[in-house]
């Protein structure tokens, strides 16, 4: 599953646009303002504990699916 959401640029305040699975992947996102020209990535140590914690998020969601489901 890819997330898609939306940070603020530290420099401008303009959104910049992100999916998850990319950014995991060593993608480099940039600020969607034209005058602008920063970028975001993750460095290659981070993006193991990134991809840790997603993976952890993804189970405890399928999780709580799981359980929705029983109740319905």
């Amino acid at each position: 599953m890819s997330v898609k959401t939306e940070i603020k640029c530290p420099d401008c305040q303009s959104p910049i646009f992100i999916e998850s699975n990319l950014l995991l992947a060593g993608q480099s996102f940039k600020c969607s303002n034209p005058n602008c020209h920063t970028s975001i990535s993750l460095s290659l140590s981070e993006t193991q504990k990134v991809a840790k914690a997603f993976n952890e998020f993804q189970q405890i969601r399928q999780n709580a699916v799981e359980q929705a489901q029983k109740y319905e």
